[in-house]
């Protein structure tokens, strides 16, 4: 990973991306324990309904004014009001104050102009980034995340109980950071086309015209046909990644009440929960030590070859996690759906960037974010199926979304391939 080879605005992207990374997850990961002590599971539920709405509804305006007026503004106003309300939260959080509702109706707003930003950065990322180059800066950007995630997850175990204010301070004052370095070192990405010397933004004069014209450019991408079948198909990645501590954890707890011997010639002995932790640690532990070796073994490999022979690595070892009560074998299998992860996200990453068209690449990154949450909520479905049907159901309906996943995406790169005479490139649409 040549991080310094890469674009300044990429670079001060990374340390901005770890920097508040960092910090939100000192907090994020425990904010439902939070709010249950606080407010009851009932409110709760209903706080984390309202925070998935507010997060699609930023996606999809943010994605669609970015490609009207370009992306800085977006980022900079998301973030300003990002600042603010974990100002605020920290505020009515304090030991001077304590205001529950308060709290929730600015993690709304929070979780509103987050997923604004989030299609943001990413059509920002593929603005200053050649094809040539953007599986090695996915690469690294990964990476990143996992890393700021595992340390703030950290700092959040120990201090999150007794010293949540001063976290939700840290949040704020890292939001500050990156506003500040983001107004005064990145620069316009994106300059919207102009038509008779209007920008597009400009040509509705009210509101109903302009709401109608952005479910137009929704529309227009949901008619994409390949590009949809990609995104549903990363759609079932995440489904099955997010039941690890979902369905899967639930049946690891079940069938493995008692402590039994980690590995046949240990003495230290593990029940359920002890492995899932496990599984969890060693899942992002890998990740940080073993990006930089994966990514040097696949650059001489295709994107279609990595995205495919990944995947199939990812899905056979979460297959395995998803029926075996092995210790020794669960732990395997976790180190061969993270080789599969550390080989095939780099490669879909670069890939969904190179798909997209220029003038709407933060339309279409907004409906693929919108399909990454229905993947993500999705585990509430299998949390209530385990309700009613055995675990032995849940092995084969993996193993049925890892074949759908892997069948659309073999199609969708090889008629991309067949049209183009590469494996990924822009998608022809007048979004």
């Amino acid at each position: 990973m040549k991080i310094l080879a890469f674009d300044r605005t990429i670079q001060i992207r990374m340390v901005l991306q770890f920097l508040t990374n960092l910090a939100v997850m000192s907090v994020t990961p425990y904010l439902i324990i939070f709010f249950s002590g606080q407010l009851g599971t009932v409110v709760t539920g209903l706080m984390f309904v309202a925070v998935m709405t507010a997060s699609i509804i930023g996606s999809f305006v943010g994605g669609y004014v970015a490609d009207r007026i370009g992306r800085k503004k977006v980022i900079v106003v998301c973030e300003a009001l990002i600042m603010v309300g974990f100002s605020a939260v920290a505020l009515v959080n304090s030991p001077w104050l304590q205001l529950p509702y308060a709290t929730f109706a600015l993690f709304v707003l929070i979780q509103l102009c987050t997923g604004a930003a989030g299609p943001v950065y990413q059509a920002l990322i593929i603005d200053v980034s050649e094809p040539a180059s953007r599986r090695s800066i996915f690469t690294a950007m990964y990476w990143i995340n996992n890393l700021a995630g595992a340390a703030g997850c950290m700092i959040g175990v120990f201090l999150f109980k007794e010293h949540h204010f001063w976290l939700f301070v840290g949040v704020a004052g890292s939001t500050a950071i990156a506003l500040a370095i983001t107004m005064l070192f990145i620069q316009e990405t994106y300059i919207p086309a102009t038509h008779g010397g209007k920008e597009q933004a400009a040509a509705p004069s009210g509101k109903k015209q302009r709401f109608g014209q952005m479910l137009g450019a929704y529309r227009s991408v949901f008619r994409q046909k390949w590009f949809m079948r990609f995104a549903l198909a990363s759609l079932l990645i995440l489904s099955i990644e997010e039941q690890l501590t979902n369905v899967i954890g639930i049946r690891l707890v079940a069938e493995i009440p008692k402590p039994v011997p980690l590995l046949p010639f240990l003495s230290l002995q593990v029940d359920g929960l002890n492995i899932l932790g496990m599984l969890r640690s060693e899942n992002t532990l890998l990740v940080v030590c073993l990006t930089g070796l994966v990514a040097s073994v696949m650059k001489k490999y295709s994107d279609r070859f990595a995205l495919l022979w990944g995947l199939a690595l990812f899905f056979a070892g979460y297959l395995v996690i998803s029926y075996s009560a092995s210790p020794g074998l669960l732990l395997f299998a976790m180190l061969v759906a993270t080789v599969g992860e550390l080989v095939h996200m780099p490669a879909k990453q670069t890939m969904l960037a190179n798909m997209v068209p220029d003038h709407a690449r933060s339309t279409y990154m907004a409906v693929y974010s919108l399909l990454n949450i229905v993947g993500i909520g999705s585990a509430g479905v299998f949390i209530f199926a385990s309700s009613w049907v055995p675990f032995a159901f849940f092995p084969v309906a993996f193993a049925c979304m890892g074949a759908v996943s892997l069948y659309l995406f073999a199609g969708v790169t090889k008629q991309l391939a067949k049209e183009t005479g590469s494996p990924a490139a822009p998608i022809q649409t007048g979004a």
